[in-house]
């Protein structure tokens, strides 16, 4: 591992690499499934998630289990730091990722992990990941030869009318995790599960990336 240390073996909060969410060394494994009130009055997640600002700012939200007796609070947050720190460092932008808060409940432990765009959460996860304009994914080599679904009634638009909606922001993914997005959901491709107007998800039994498209 480039930044870890064999402490990590021993906490089942851990990263996963390409799997779901965070990668490189075992400190926070994603949790899909519910966990009940820890009396934080911040919004909570019942699951992983990646939520974009209007800003393009990236924030992790990520919940674990916590609960062995010899799991120390502190220890993992200087293991996180650290290995934030390094990858800051590994490509030269000290502003790249931080973790922004970790508090552990009631056997739970929630941490938000904030990336200043989404390169960096990208970047650090080893994975596709996209947000910025449908002109701007074209110029990333992102094709517009899919096909694309409205949120609204399932009805398909072609490649395009795809194409003239070029000044629209979208998202591109490739994991099955919570996306929470800065707008409504205009139109997305098939493998996109939508949760609410402004979240979604890409089917678990996906392969390639997804698109999500604002209005």
């Amino acid at each position: 591992m480039e930044y870890g240390s064999d402490i990590l073996t021993d906490y089942t909060f851990s990263f996963t690499k390409k799997i779901i969410n965070l990668t490189k060394v075992l400190i926070l494994l994603l949790i899909m499934s519910l966990f009940t009130g820890c009396g934080n009055k911040e919004e909570e997640f019942a699951e992983t998630a990646v939520i974009i600002n209007a800003k393009g700012i990236v924030t992790n939200e990520i919940v674990e289990p916590f609960d062995k007796s010899y799991y120390d609070e502190n220890e993992l947050r200087d293991i996180i730091d650290k290995e934030l720190t390094g990858y800051c460092r590994s490509i030269d932008d000290e502003n790249a990722c931080k973790l922004d808060s970790l508090s552990v409940r009631e056997g739970v432990a929630t941490a938000k992990i904030e990336f200043s765009d989404y390169n960096a959460y990208a970047g650090f996860n080893e994975v596709d990941f996209f947000y910025g304009t449908i002109n701007e994914a074209v110029e990333k080599g992102y094709s517009t030869d899919v096909t694309m679904k409205s949120a609204d009634d399932d009805s398909t638009i072609s490649r395009y009318e795809f194409e003239a909606l070029g000044d629209n922001r979208m998202v591109v993914v490739s994991e099955p995790v919570l996306v929470k997005l800065p707008g409504k959901i205009a139109y997305t491709t098939a493998n996109i599960d939508l949760i609410d107007k402004s979240s979604a998800r890409m089917a678990s039994d996906s392969v390639g990336v997804g698109y999500i498209v604002l209005k």
